[in-house]
């Protein structure tokens, strides 16, 4: 599977299991089952699922930024770390009320992963 495909599958399967967690009104079901799938992938599939995680880090949908901030965080995924930078600056200069926080959310994962901006 080259990773045009892979990111389909993995945006398919996010969509399909955020929509079962919003049915459910269980809001850590879709982030509970991405960490379930990516533990099950080898290391060729990390590798793309760690670039799509980082594609997902800047996307303007806010629930997609989560799920791939709590992805990056928790599996510490440090080629994420450019990413992360660039999603600084922009939450640095935005006037969304959730700006403050995420760059806080994002500081501490840079911290974590070793590469403060």
């Amino acid at each position: 599977m080259n990773f045009r495909e892979f990111r389909q599958e993995m945006e398919s399967y996010r969509r399909s299991v955020d929509e079962e967690a919003r049915t459910l009104k269980d809001s850590y079901l879709a982030l509970d089952k991405l960490h379930a799938l990516y533990e099950k992938f080898d290391s060729e599939e990390r590798a793309m699922a760690d670039r799509v995680l980082a594609e997902w880090a800047l996307s303007d949908d806010e629930g997609l930024r989560f799920d791939a901030l709590a992805l990056i965080d928790d599996f510490k995924v440090k080629t994420a770390a450019h990413t992360l930078r660039t999603l600084a600056s922009r939450l640095a200069t935005s006037i969304a009320p959730g700006a403050p926080y995420e760059l806080q959310k994002v500081d501490r994962i840079l911290n974590d992963l070793g590469s403060p901006i």
